[in-house]
C-alpha cells in the first residue's frame, strides 16, 4: 500500500493532468503555466519521494520533449502543416519528469493507441466523422502518463522496477 505521500503526489498528477486535458479539449491549447507545474511537481516527487531517480526524470523530460519535437518537426516538414502543438510536445516533456525514462515509451504508447481507440469509435459510432479534422493529443497524453506513473505508485515499484520484471518476466532479463 503507497503512503499518503505517494498518494499525494498522484493526486497532483491527476489534477494536473485533468487540468491541461480540460483546457486542450476546449481550446486546443495546453498553456505553459500547466506544463510548468507538471514538470515541476514531477522533478519534486522524484527528488522527495523517489517517484522515479532524479536523473531518469530529467532525461525522460529530454526524451519526451525531444521526441515529440521531431515527430512534430517531421510531420510539418512531410505534410506542411502541424499534426501535433508545441503544447503536446512541452506536456510530453513534463510527462517524463514523471515516468522517467524508462516509463516514457510505454506512455507514449499508451497514450497513442489511446487516441488510435478514440478515432476508431468515433468512426463506427458515426459514419460521417472526419477523422482528419484536429484531435488534442494531451488527453491521451494525460493518459498515458496516469496510467504508467499510477500503476507505479500503487504497486510500490519504480517505474524502472516494473519495466525489469517484466522483460524478466516475458523475454528472460
Amino acid at each position: 500500500m503507497p503512503d499518503l505521500s505517494h498518494l499525494a503526489a498522484l493526486a497532483v498528477l491527476v489534477g494536473l493532468t485533468c487540468y491541461a486535458a480540460a483546457i486542450d479539449l476546449r481550446q486546443m491549447i495546453i498553456p505553459d503555466p500547466v506544463n510548468l507545474a507538471i514538470f515541476v511537481s514531477g522533478i519534486a516527487a522524484s527528488v522527495l519521494i523517489g517517484v522515479t531517480d532524479p536523473v531518469s526524470a530529467l532525461a525522460g523530460a529530454v526524451l519526451g520533449g525531444g521526441g515529440l519535437w521531431l515527430v512534430q518537426r517531421a510531420f510539418r516538414a512531410y505534410r506542411g502543416y502541424d499534426g501535433l502543438g508545441l503544447g503536446d510536445v512541452k506536456f510530453a516533456a513534463a510527462a517524463g519528469t514523471w515516468t522517467g525514462m524508462e516509463g516514457l515509451a510505454f506512455a507514449l504508447v499508451l497514450a497513442s493507441l489511446s487516441a488510435l481507440l478514440y478515432l476508431l469509435a468515433r468512426r463506427l459510432l458515426d459514419a460521417s466523422f472526419d477523422a482528419r479534422q484536429p484531435l488534442p493529443f494531451g488527453p491521451f497524453l494525460g493518459v498515458g502518463v496516469v496510467s504508467v506513473t499510477g500503476f507505479a505508485i500503487l504497486t510500490g515499484a519504480s517505474v524502472a522496477e516494473i519495466i525489469d520484471a517484466w522483460l524478466w518476466r516475458f523475454h528472460g532479463g
